[in-house]
């Protein structure tokens, strides 16, 4: 029975628009080992996204809700499931792996789970998820870069999204907890990854990961993050926005995929690129130590590779002599709406039908 749970648990987890890809080697199962017991990896595969109180589960299930409750309260503590309060009571409910059940492992990150971990990422460069349609991650950029006469949406501004949100928190980021944890230190600032409510007050009083955090702070952590040189990311829709990553190419999954995988355009939306005005560039080469994807060279003058630059303005906010700017890369497309819609897309998009998880 643990092996079969096991491998029900990633077939699931595989359904879901995100997915969660098998591996040759096995690595997929390897980690999912790490992250749940037998037990747990059981229930867990036979749970819902859209959530379901104790007692629909013990109905549906047909088992008692004294074995249900300690089981799932211990699954939500380890960050495998989600649970919460609402209006018809408490209610527990199946994540994907990316964005959700991983991210959840902030406080369970060691040496060996970054260890299996790896090798997971590296066997199925960077999760199988971003060889379809609509990426995950959509890059924010800063908009100080963007040309003046250019109209910006708020879902591509980093602030509005702080702005419209109710309560926030901040947390140390796993993708750089995880190679710190294999040995490999990063220079970037790491506890920068902002947590937003969009409909809730309060909402991370309770959490064991995210530090309460106020508008203000979240909006000074955003400002210290692009000075530094890092990417803000979020996901890559118009509204409700949950989070935003400031990234680095050294440790964020994403990011990682994008220089070490060779693939920018495919693991990301980016409607901008950068571009220098060769009138006023001075080929001092500030910027080239700001990017971190290696799209700028330096001749006489700056020269941007649009086929590596993902718009994130991080190299226009240094330079002295205000040359570089960002502009459209091409016809601008929306988002999808919401995080249903994407995963109605990713769906379709993947040939998957989540629907008996719902």
């Amino acid at each position: 029975m643990p092996e079969d749970a096991y491998e029900k648990l990633a077939e699931v987890l595989n359904t879901i628009p995100q997915g969660f890809s098998p591996t040759p080697s096995g690595s997929h199962i390897r980690l999912l080992k790490h992250i749940f017991e037998p037990e747990e990896a059981a229930l867990a595969s036979r749970m819902k996204l859209r959530g379901e109180t104790l007692e629909e589960m013990a109905s549906r299930l047909d088992k008692s809700s004294d074995y249900l409750e300690p089981l799932l309260e211990t699954m939500s503590s380890k960050g495998q499931i989600r649970a919460w309060q609402s209006s018809s009571g408490r209610r527990y409910a199946l994540i994907p792996f990316v964005v959700g059940i991983y991210e959840e492992q902030l406080g369970r990150m060691d040496e060996e789970l970054a260890t299996v971990f790896e090798e997971y990422y590296r066997e199925n460069r960077g999760f199988g998820i971003f060889t379809t349609e609509p990426p995950i991650f959509r890059v924010i950029p800063v908009n100080k870069t963007i040309q003046t006469n250019l109209e910006i949406y708020p879902y591509e501004t980093a602030e509005e999204m702080v702005k419209r949100a109710k309560s926030w928190g901040v947390r140390e980021c796993i993708c750089k907890k995880q190679q710190e944890s294999l040995g490999k230190t990063c220079d970037y600032p790491s506890t920068v990854c902002l947590v937003m409510s969009p409909k809730s007050e309060n909402e991370f009083d309770n959490s064991e990961l995210d530090r309460v955090i106020t508008k203000a702070e979240a909006l000074e952590i955003l400002h210290n993050a692009e000075e530094s040189g890092l990417v803000h990311c979020a996901m890559n829709i118009v509204e409700k926005h949950y989070y935003i990553c400031n990234c680095c190419t050294c440790c964020c999954g994403i990011l990682r995929g994008i220089s070490e995988f060779n693939q920018p355009h495919v693991l990301v939306k980016s409607d901008f690129v950068a571009c220098v005005d060769s009138d006023l560039c001075s080929a001092c080469g500030i910027c080239i130590d700001r990017c971190q994807l290696d799209a700028i060279t330096v001749n006489e003058a700056a020269e941007i590779d649009h086929e590596r630059c993902i718009g994130c303005g991080v190299c226009g906010i240094t330079c002295p002599e205000g040359a570089l700017s960002l502009v459209e890369r091409g016809e601008r497309t929306r988002p999808p709406e919401n995080m249903i819609d994407w995963m109605t897309q990713k769906a379709e998009s993947r040939g998957v039908d989540p629907s008996e998880l719902l």
